[in-house]
């Protein structure tokens, strides 16, 4: 479970801000394309699980400590995402730093890939 916590969490907070439509209307437009629009009832619980799964990712980065930038990128992306809710009050940073840690799991999964040795 440790190697892909960070993986769980981002994806996770992006799924459930997806099922947010108050929260993350933007986001809510890809969830209700995938049928997620039934979750609207379920609106406080799922901002509280996408905070949590934002922690949860970071956190993962932190454990996981595969170089010594990434886990910088993922906490920036967490302090963005938590700025953009209750400090800037801002829908699009909250964006910004959901995206940000996508891209640090997505960096993350791209270094571990196994690399193929090119025969000479």
């Amino acid at each position: 479970m440790k190697p892909h916590l960070d993986k769980f969490g981002s994806i996770g907070a992006v799924i459930a801000a997806a099922a947010c439509p108050i929260c993350f209307p933007k986001l809510a437009l890809l969830g209700a394309l995938f049928g997620l629009g039934g979750l609207a009832a379920y609106e406080s619980q799922l901002i509280i699980a996408a905070q949590a799964l934002v922690v949860l990712a970071a956190a993962g980065h932190l454990v996981a400590q595969r170089s010594r930038w990434l886990p910088g990128l993922a906490l920036l992306g967490a302090i963005t995402f938590f700025s953009g809710l209750y400090l800037a009050g801002s829908e699009f940073v909250a964006y910004v730093g959901l995206a940000v840690l996508v891209v640090a799991s997505a960096i993350d999964l791209w270094l571990r890939l196994p690399r193929r040795q090119s025969r000479s």
